[in-house]
């Protein structure tokens, strides 16, 4: 490959040749990892859009934007993986020979890449707002809101895939800019915030509770109960920099220092890592909250939901639903 982008990371160390009939060790154990990372893409995220849709407990703002985060992540599943494994099997679409599936690959590539983080981006703003300004986020919100915000996010994705046909040398740092460090940035401050007015919420509640139960010890219950929320923030913040900047920095390293040895098994594992968010997205944002847990329960014994109603949105039931995010995630 010659480029690098958000969607595709190059590299002057061309794809092992697949002409033998043995493959390469580094491409039979990348594919072995990426099948089951495409079957969890595809499944997991499926089971998220079918729980938020069958669980009325699940109709919430905040669920549209995880259904728009699984979608993000179904299409990495279903186009962006099965094409890299073919990449390293067969060898990567010529720009000469065969110059439209090149460009089609790589730009759903970037625009399944994009949207999947900046999905991520504005569920951390959406839980920001209902944790920090409840009365605030219950004025503001509305479905027209919610769907003009998920139209940008796609339009968004589809304009930085669009401007990479007419890629220029600074193409690698606007999008790890516009797609990465901003994105970071953001939720790290989102989370942040919400992690300070989720303890301050919850010594609140365990102070009140104490008052009636002076055997309990407050100083072990706040500690637990702090290490717990800033496991889960962590897990949330770590996971996204773990998968995706080592991405973004070798497409930095590809243009900018052309003298660069980058090996292919390199590009490998920073595919393996971006890619692997995908499956990991579901885990963090679904399967570690109890309500997501109970839909996937009731959806793989019985199929069907019976009784799971939504409370009212009054300010004090979105704040205590939002601190389900960090409180619930056992």
């Amino acid at each position: 490959m010659e480029q690098s982008t958000v969607g595709s990371t190059a590299t002057t160390t061309r794809p092992p040749s697949t002409s033998s009939s043995a493959l390469p060790a580094i491409t039979i154990i990348s594919v072995t990892i990426l099948v089951p990372t495409l079957v969890i893409s595809v499944l997991g995220n499926v089971l998220v859009c079918i729980a938020c849709v069958a669980s009325k407990r699940l109709h919430s703002y905040t669920s549209v934007f995880i259904v728009s985060l699984a979608t993000s992540d179904i299409l990495v599943g279903v186009v962006s993986v099965p094409v890299w494994i073919s990449v390293q099997l067969n060898g990567e679409p010529s720009m000469v020979t065969m110059p439209t599936m090149y460009m089609m690959w790589l730009c759903l590539d970037i625009i399944n890449g994009t949207a999947s983080i900046m999905n991520l981006v504005f569920i951390s703003i959406d839980r920001f707002l209902a944790v920090c300004h409840p009365y605030l986020y219950h004025n503001l919100m509305s479905r027209a809101k919610v769907a003009m915000t998920i139209v940008f996010i796609w339009a968004y994705a589809v304009l930085i895939a669009g401007l990479y046909p007419t890629y220029w040398r600074g193409y690698a740092i606007f999008v790890f800019v516009l797609a990465f460090l901003v994105p970071l940035l953001i939720m790290i401050i989102a989370y942040s915030m919400i992690f300070k007015v989720a303890i301050a919420h919850a010594r609140s509640i365990r102070a009140q509770s104490l008052s009636f139960n002076t055997t309990a010890n407050p100083r072990a219950t706040n500690i637990i109960q702090d290490l717990k929320a800033a496991r889960t923030l962590s897990i949330v913040i770590g996971t996204f920099v773990l998968c995706w900047c080592p991405f973004f920095i070798l497409n930095i390293i590809t243009v900018y220092c052309k003298s660069c040895p980058i090996w292919f098994s390199v590009v490998i594992a920073v595919k393996i890592l971006h890619y692997g968010s995908s499956a990991v997205n579901p885990i963090i944002y679904s399967c570690m909250n109890r309500s997501f847990r109970a839909a996937f329960k009731a959806i793989l014994t019985r199929g069907v939901f019976r009784g799971n109603r939504v409370g009212s949105l009054d300010a004090g039931s979105t704040i205590t639903r939002s601190l389900q995010v960090i409180e619930n995630s056992t």
